[in-house]
């Protein structure tokens, strides 16, 4: 059809149409949406274009779930994401690719077929459709039923649902963050032109009150604009060992709580924020007076397990999904607290884990886990901390904070006057905390000769960027050597801190 005729379209006629390809589109999309099996569509960064029921049922998500999600997020296997940039690069399509989540002994087994397709809208890039079906072994080639274990779902179900928060929780941080820059100078020019027109009033002006109100609103908003900013920058408490025991009986007291266990444990981590974690659970949770219980327990890898269960507690799904959403919990005052949402990063930051556990059919409990004392290696002397940063004003602050903690401390900015330092010390190095990017040899190189001379060195890379493509891959896949830590810049002297002890307790 011509351009001239386009233009001599009445508009019943453009509302005809529209309705009929409104009507081919619904059609479709039901079809889309009703498939057996699991497909979805996906973009050229993995995103997550739209899936259907199957694929939602099949790792249990919801549609609020799949908001600014990645592929990687839900299927972390490098070998599907070279087979996606294959076929998207190649157009050649990928049947029955293998995908298995999880060890050998309980993995769970997946096929993929990936095929090319156009984008939907004229113009747009290219899109994948990737088909994934679980992938069942005939009776005759697989092994007796008694000689493997089968997968845990509700196991598989939590490890989804602490990628999918965890996918959520970048997203919410991102989003407060450019909220909060917007916001913070919106206010500036609300609150300064207020408090520009309230001098300019006479003070007998009945109008100065109605200004004071708008002065008084803007600070309201810059309180909450505030706590958005600190979700991407959260100040993170010192960590210090104390008895979870002791901390637990006086939380009971407080609290209200039913009891706790009389495992004495010795926790590394800051008590004050454990307090304000269960704090603000029982706020926004309301479990009844006397009924919840802290339980205490040693668990593998060096750590302590925090549990808060709360028996009889009703959790619906929109509570259970929220619960560390900012904001989210009851209002107290005039305006929302931040809630949990503001407690996550500064506890992960101590090297915790934070969840929430609410299936159906089992008692709702928060769990927490922090990295245990009394399980740190006894050190037969001092241990020696090599710090090698080329901006001295850091390497001061790292040195300042590691001399406090007890460790014999040795500076350097480079790598040549590192190993200078080391002779003149006599020392032996237990931890190289060094910048990957410095004049002369970079960080890597430096630890490789640290590790050359003292093979038992554990070694912390500290860094903003890099150009070492190699180290970069394995930072990015979180794949390091043994007895090696990776701390981005900027971070908070506590951070290291704690990463430090990690490295000494193996």
């Amino acid at each position: 059809m011509q351009r001239a005729d386009l233009d001599q379209w009445k508009s019943s006629e453009v509302s005809r149409l529209l309705a009929l390809v409104e009507t081919e589109r619904r059609y479709y999309q039901d079809i889309f949406a009703q498939l057996p099996v699991a497909v979805a569509i996906v973009d050229g960064e993995w995103g997550l274009s739209a899936v259907n029921r199957e694929f939602r049922r099949l790792f249990g998500l919801r549609n609020a779930d799949l908001s600014r999600m990645r592929l990687p997020d839900l299927l972390p296997d490098p070998q599907l994401e070279a087979a996606l940039a294959d076929v998207l690069k190649s157009g050649t399509p990928r049947n029955g690719h293998p995908v298995q989540l999880g060890g050998d002994s309980s993995a769970l087994r997946l096929t993929a077929s990936i095929q090319r397709i156009p984008g939907w809208q004229a113009g747009a890039e290219d899109e994948l459709l990737l088909t994934i079906d679980e992938d069942h072994v005939s009776e005759s080639s697989a092994p007796a039923a008694s000689s493997v274990p089968l997968p845990d779902p509700l196991l598989e179900r939590r490890r989804q649902r602490e990628l999918i928060e965890e996918s959520k929780r970048g997203a919410i941080e991102r989003l407060s963050g450019r909220l909060a820059h917007v916001a913070n100078n919106l206010l500036m020019i609300i609150g300064g032109y207020a408090e520009e027109l309230m001098e300019s009033l006479p003070a007998d002006d009945a109008r100065r009150d109605d200004v004071a109100e708008i002065v008084k609103a803007s600070a309201r908003m810059g309180a909450l604009t505030q706590d958005l900013s600190s979700l991407t920058r959260p100040p993170v408490p010192a960590a210090a060992q104390f008895s979870l025991i002791a901390w637990a009986t006086t939380a009971v007291a407080r609290w209200r709580l039913a009891s706790a266990t009389d495992t004495d444990v010795q926790g590394n981590t800051s008590r004050q924020l454990l307090d304000l974690i269960i704090f603000e659970a029982l706020r926004h949770l309301r479990p009844e007076p006397g009924t919840a219980e802290l339980r205490i327990a040693p668990v593998a890898g060096g750590n302590v397990e925090i549990a808060l269960h709360m028996p009889g507690l009703a959790v619906s799904d929109e509570t259970r999904d929220r619960l560390f959403e900012p904001f989210s919990g009851p209002k107290e005052g005039s305006d929302p607290p931040l809630g949990l949402a503001g407690l996550v990063r500064p506890w992960q930051a101590l090297a915790g884990t934070i969840a929430f556990e609410a299936e159906p059919g089992e008692t709702p409990r928060l769990v927490l886990t922090c990295p245990r004392a009394d399980d740190a290696p006894a050190a037969s002397g001092p241990v020696n901390v090599l710090v090698v940063e080329d901006e001295s004003g850091i390497r001061s602050l790292i040195c300042k904070a590691l001399d406090r903690q007890g460790y014999h401390v040795i500076q350097a900015a480079g790598a040549d006057e590192a190993f200078k330092a080391c002779e003149e010390d006599d020392a032996s190095i237990d931890v190289l905390v060094t910048d990957l990017t410095m004049p002369g040899q970079t960080g890597r190189e430096l630890a490789e000769r640290v590790r050359a001379k003292w093979p038992g060195t554990r070694v912390l890379f500290i860094s903003g960027f890099t150009d070492d493509t190699e180290l970069a891959a394995q930072i990015g896949a979180r794949k390091l050597p043994e007895q090696t830590r990776f701390l981005a810049k900027p971070f908070h002297v506590a951070q290291l801190i704690s990463e430090v002890k990690a490295l000494l307790a193996g």
